[in-house]
């Protein structure tokens, strides 16, 4: 077992380097779009309700605000309900972005997961989720 989990380590890190190394040309990391992706699927909505989603404390998710909001990408808002809150959403630059990070994550997957057959990739999709249970973590929402 102690094999597997070193593997799905190694493939952990090897996706993420294979992903931060596409999308670099885009000059985003993989936090800037998991937050672009979550705000795409899910609409407008308050950082720290983002930062639960993307599960980023909210010292990283202001960051992270700060720089999209610096290059166009999303939008900060003060909540109508609670001065004290923030609304973030998508421009339409973001929106754009969205459409370009998509191709790329797709294009990753696909070569991460080239050769791997239907049955096995269904064994993955049914075994990872009890993995993540059993260590007391929570699925994630739709990954882009």
């Amino acid at each position: 077992m102690r094999n597997i989990a070193a593997m799905l380590h190694e493939a952990t890190l090897l996706m993420r380097r294979r992903f931060e190394s596409a999308a670099r040309p885009q000059k985003l990391t993989l936090m800037q779009w998991r937050f672009l992706g979550t705000l795409a699927r899910k609409g407008a909505m308050r950082q720290v309700a983002l930062g639960e989603a993307i599960k980023a404390s909210p010292m990283t998710v202001s960051d992270v605000a700060e720089r999209l909001v610096a290059a166009g990408l999303i939008r900060r808002d003060t909540d109508p309900d609670d001065s004290r809150a923030k609304i973030v959403a998508l421009t339409e630059s973001g929106e754009r972005k969205t459409e370009i990070m998509r191709d790329i994550s797709a294009a990753v997957f696909a070569d991460a997961f080239d050769g791997v057959s239907e049955a096995d990739l269904e064994a993955l999709q049914r075994a990872l989720p009890r993995i993540i249970e059993n260590l007391g973590g929570t699925l994630p929402d739709k990954v882009e």
